[in-house]
């Protein structure tokens, strides 16, 4: 079998990307703002998250809405959990390791 390598020039392809996350609570700048959970640095697990996803889902495919805050760790534990708390809630803490 003989392979045919060929170079073709392909024009840049435009993308929209999310370069700025901030704390909707306080404004505070997250450090990753391009990753799935932008308040992480490095090594470190971080991840506040207040979100709700509603929709359909069939074996085929699905389609629907997510509802979310993009809350940094600091407001997350002095502000949210408080406030939960304030609503009658107690949160449910777990362990977890890999």
């Amino acid at each position: 079998m003989s392979r045919v390598v060929k170079t073709r020039i392909t024009k840049p392809k435009e993308e929209t990307y999310t370069a700025e996350v901030r704390c909707d609570l306080c404004g505070a700048l997250a450090t990753s703002p391009e990753s799935y959970y932008p308040w992480e640095k490095s090594y470190d697990v971080v991840r506040p998250e207040v979100r709700m996803q509603t929709g359909t889902n069939y074996p085929e495919g699905g389609s629907g809405e997510i509802i979310f805050f993009d809350i940094c760790p600091e407001c997350f534990a002095s502000k949210v959990i408080s406030a939960i708390r304030a609503l009658g809630a107690e949160p449910t803490v777990e362990d977890w390791d890999c």
